[in-house]
């Protein structure tokens, strides 16, 4: 551990200004940035010979005096416990920096202190916690009694609804105001049992107690004098209080017995029947006040155990909104946002706080005020927000047949399109490998008799004409497609074709280098996908001579060219203008996007798109690309 301290002591200019550089490289806490500079170099001194002497001595005795003494002192200039700990981060970094430099030729040496250092520095941390919250917690007990005592008088004449505070006070008052030397209050449980709640005065804690157990309350105010006990029990009781006479009170409101309150008196004292009266009125208020506050505390005690539940739950369902990768963004009434996510913050590119203000002030395009009138729900719609286009859901909120206002769930259509993309294409990868799987199983049937047959050499034979059949197809898809998405996309709805009794063949003059910037790989996916899968629905239930379909693809000069054709039935003519809208199909379970995502990522990149068809005769739709 010598040899330790002698390490910090060596390191310790290093550990110091390296603390303070990483103070201004993190920029934080604030509170350290903004302290006069000489103040944080002596407390990381300060620190750091605690430290010293902490490892020297074996003992953790000098730093937790330092840490007692700063942390005292930082909470009474208002520091945070986070802004200390992050001090401390910034200072075992610093510390272990220098280390690693001083060590840098002896590793396990620098292993071996570091976790001691590791060790020594986690107690600090504990420590600090434990003996920051003791502080806080003696300040706030500390502010609270002298909040109290500042607002008593007050507190009292609106009638304290604090149960333990009420019977202190009606204890309090009492020997105040009736000259009494010591007094109890003891209060009914649940079993009717009493029990003190309040005692003050008395020389042993359990006496009031016994007093009440052993009368026969016979009488709302019972005065007890000793030289009229005639128990032996209660005048021992008696004389070890070096009592003259008590007084008991039996606490009630409306027949609902509360209590007893019991006063005690050591010297003689003579009540007049006025003091009689005034001990019976203030009994009747006392009672009044210990039966609220017992109902206060109960209904106290409820409210705040909802208050925990509901807290629970609004909590869950914040952290639950802000986890969405959804955006969100609620308005009221009157169109002001009253609440947005993290997610909705981000999309919307605001890092400003922006509820209470006017939806049409953040995005002013926005059909919120328009759902919130019409109450008619708007689902997967585009919209134009800042440089970004998204893809929401706008839905009235209503509650008990009374709106109350909308809200807005929203995502990058980008991610949509990325992740529509993903699915499009496992599926045909998906399909691709059932046709091929299909296609196989049949061949290795055939392979698998030709062995039985012991025909060997037409296996070998079928084997080179299989691999020879499918490696011509293959190389010649890529070496006239250079994009690897869209070969694979031929390659796998060849096969998918193929198992349905479909010829699905590539234009022989078909040639592709590279894609233009602004159509990528996944756009020729989507686009060449659907209009491929449309094809073979268009030919799958047809004869078999008409069960073919080509596609050509050509990179001219100025565009790609892109036709699908085939000889399936035909686009009626009523229909060819409806084709390109979204929800518009004529098969039966279909949503009607696959042209409409056609037809958006040709006019996202500037192209055209047309479609030639005969009913009865075929379709082919031809699409062109601009190289720009």
């Amino acid at each position: 551990m010598n040899y330790l301290a002698s390490i910090i002591e060596s390191i310790q200019q290093e550990t110091n200004t390296g603390t303070i550089c990483e103070l201004e490289m993190e920029r934080a806490p604030v509170f350290y940035i903004e302290l006069p500079r000489d103040e944080l170099v002596e407390d990381i001194i300060q620190l750091t010979e605690a430290l010293i002497q902490s490892v020297k001595s074996e003992a953790f005795t000098p730093l937790q005096a330092y840490i007692s003494w700063i942390c005292k002192r930082r909470l009474e200039q208002g520091v945070r416990l986070a802004d200390i700990m992050l001090l401390f981060d910034l200072y075992e970094k610093s510390i272990k920096d220098a280390m690693s430099l001083f060590l840098k030729d002896d590793l396990p040496g620098l292993n071996r202190y570091r976790r001691e250092i590791d060790a020594l520095l986690d107690r600090t941390r504990v420590y600090v916690s434990e003996y920051f919250f003791t502080l806080y917690e003696e300040t706030v007990y500390k502010q609270f009694e002298q909040l109290r005592t500042i607002n008593e008088i007050a507190a009292y004449l609106t009638s304290s609804l604090d149960l333990y505070e009420v019977l202190d006070f009606i204890v309090t008052s009492a020997l105040r105001i009736f000259h009494a030397e010591c007094g109890s209050i003891l209060l009914l449980d649940e079993n009717s049992e009493l029990h003190a709640s309040i005692t003050t005065g008395w020389q042993d804690m359990h006496s009031s107690a016994a007093i009440s157990e052993l009368l026969v309350y016979t009488t709302s105010l019972m005065d007890l004098e000793y030289k009229e006990l005639l128990s032996e029990q209660m005048k021992a009781v008696f004389k070890k209080e070096s009592l003259s006479r008590v007084k008991v009170i039996k606490l009630y409101l409306h027949e609902f017995d509360i209590g007893v309150l019991i006063i005690g008196f050591r010297s003689i004292q003579k009540m007049t029947p006025i003091d009689q009266k005034l001990l019976e009125t203030f009994a009747n208020h006392a009672a009044i006040a210990v039966h609220n506050a017992q109902l206060y505390g109960d209904a106290d005690f409820k409210l705040k155990q909802r208050i925990h539940e509901v807290t629970v739950v609004l909590e869950q369902k914040r952290a639950i909104m802000h986890c969405m990768r959804e955006g969100v963004i609620a308005i009221n009434t009157d169109g002001y946002i009253d609440l947005v996510n993290s997610e909705g913050q981000r999309l919307l590119g605001r890092q400003d706080n922006i509820i209470g203000k006017h939806i049409w002030e953040v995005i002013p395009n926005s059909r919120l005020p328009i759902v919130l009138k019409t109450t008619q729900a708007e689902y997967d719609q585009e919209q134009e927000v800042g440089d970004k286009v998204i893809i929401t859901n706008r839905v009235p909120l209503i509650v008990n047949d009374v709106v109350i206002g909308a809200i807005a769930t929203f995502r990058d259509k980008q991610d949509v399109k990325i992740l529509a993309e993903e699915l499009v294409g496992l599926r045909s990868l998906l399909e691709s490998m059932r046709a091929q799987s299909h296609e196989f199983a049949n061949k290795l049937h055939a392979i698998s008799g030709l062995i039985q047959m012991k025909q060997y050499d037409k296996v070998v034979e079928l084997i080179t004409l299989m691999y020879k059949t499918q490696q011509d197809m293959v190389s010649s898809i890529v070496r006239r497609i250079k994009d690897q998405a869209t070969a694979g996309l031929i390659i796998g709805k060849i096969s998918q074709s193929s198992e349905q009794g479909i010829i699905l063949r590539l234009h022989p003059r078909s040639k592709l280098l590279a894609l233009p910037a602004s159509f990528s790989s996944l756009s020729m996916v989507t686009v060449l996908g659907n209009l491929i899968t449309n094809a073979i629905d268009a030919v799958a239930s047809l004869p078999a001579e008409r069960r073919v379909i080509t596609v050509y693809i050509f990179e001219g000069k100025k565009y790609v060219n892109i036709r699908v054709t085939d000889l399936g039935t035909g686009i009626p003519e009523p229909y060819k203008k409806k084709i390109y809208h979204r929800g518009f199909s004529t098969k039966q379970g279909s949503r009607g996007v696959g042209l409409a995502l056609v037809m958006q990522e040709v006019k996202i990149c500037g192209g055209t798109i047309s479609v030639h068809s005969c009913e009865n005769e075929g379709s082919t739709f031809c699409i062109k690309i601009p190289i720009r």
